[in-house]
């Protein structure tokens, strides 16, 4: 893992995002409680309005497992974890601030270590209801973030147990479901007629 580095909130947000990359907010979903998730980003949501957290980042080379219990055992310290999929077209998945001009761009591993394509990013936070809705320049909040090449899948809450992602899975339950989702770069049409399938069962039709 590598030294946490300082990354600066402002309205509770930073991003994990593809860079110079079109950001369409009126997309985000925050079902996981975690992020607010577009196609080639993720609004992160801190429980701070405006301060500082510390994050973590590595990009890996295949999906971290779940299966035994030394690797449930490295969950343990995260109140909040789950998975989603992104598009990187440019391939720079990094670590970003809303404003830039604030603070120097946050100093962490690029996460789509094998170039352009699908990534699965693995959300970890604590700390969050800490000092919720609060300006606080040291937090104690913590992220840390995963990467690595998959085909999209369904996202995937693995670890939920703070009162501020469970708000965001409340609203996300109550809120509109977008009429279209927005499209998806694919390699072929199989690949594009099982993601045009899955979003439909994710609209329930």
């Amino acid at each position: 893992m590598t030294q946490p580095v300082r990354v600066y909130v402002q309205d509770h947000g930073f991003f994990v995002t593809d860079r110079d990359v079109d950001t369409p907010f009126e997309t985000m979903d925050y079902g996981t409680g975690l992020a607010g998730v577009m196609e080639s980003a993720v609004l992160v949501h801190a429980g701070i309005d405006r301060g500082y957290v510390a994050v973590t980042a590595a990009a890996v080379d295949e999906r971290p497992g779940l299966d035994t219990a030394e690797q449930w055992d490295d969950l343990a310290s995260w109140e909040d974890v789950a998975e989603v999929s992104l598009y990187v077209p440019h391939g720079r998945l990094t670590v970003e601030q809303l404003e830039q001009a604030l603070d120097p761009r946050a100093q962490l591993p690029v996460l789509s270590g094998h170039g352009p394509g699908h990534y699965r990013l693995r959300l970890h936070a604590s700390g969050r209801d800490r000092h919720y809705d609060r300006v606080v320049d040291e937090s104690g909040e913590r992220f840390h973030f995963l990467a690595w090449p998959a085909a999209p899948t369904a996202p995937l809450v693995i670890k939920a147990g703070s009162r501020c992602g469970y708000g965001l899975r409340l609203n996300a339950l109550e809120a509109p479901v977008p009429a279209e989702f927005p499209p998806v770069m694919v390699e072929d049409q199989a690949e594009a007629d099982r993601q045009a399938m899955q979003r439909r069962n994710l609209l329930g039709g």
